[in-house]
């Protein structure tokens, strides 16, 4: 049986969250295609659903690494979709993104792992920050 490697990425722009979720799909291929792992990789581009579906338990995302960008529209804030996702699946890894570096100052009280400036750079980070994620966790590494 192949161990899931759980993904969520919930960003409002639909281009940016396509972008990011490329970027790790990419990223996570080389381990795919050890044939021991399963990406299973779930986008949103509206909070509300999201938070709608985890709290009715549509949606499981326990062991999940959560790219989640800081204002999500709506009023929403990544502080607390992730208050929720700690209340109910326990300790994800997440990765927080945002345009403003001023958003950094108001992220002290806020759990996550990263945080991401997002810029021309930001995918790549995340991809990175998602290779390591699956090497801690999983004990797997890609050949030098």
């Amino acid at each position: 049986m192949k161990q899931k490697i759980n993904v969520l990425v919930i960003e409002g722009d639909e281009y940016y969250n396509n972008l990011l979720s490329n970027a790790i799909q990419q990223s996570v291929n080389p381990f795919l295609e050890k044939g021991k792992y399963q990406l299973i990789l779930r986008s949103f581009t509206n909070a509300g659903d999201f938070i709608r579906k985890i709290k009715s338990g549509e949606l499981e995302c326990n062991n999940s690494a959560v790219f989640i960008n800081y204002h999500l529209g709506e009023g929403i804030t990544a502080p607390q979709v992730i208050g929720l996702m700690m209340e109910l699946t326990g300790d994800p890894m997440v990765v927080l993104l945002s345009q403003s570096k001023t958003v950094r100052e108001k992220i002290k009280q806020v759990p996550h792992d990263y945080f991401v400036v997002k810029d021309r750079f930001a995918p790549a980070l995340c991809s990175l920050y998602m290779q390591q994620y699956i090497e801690n966790k999983y004990s797997v590494f890609l050949d030098a």
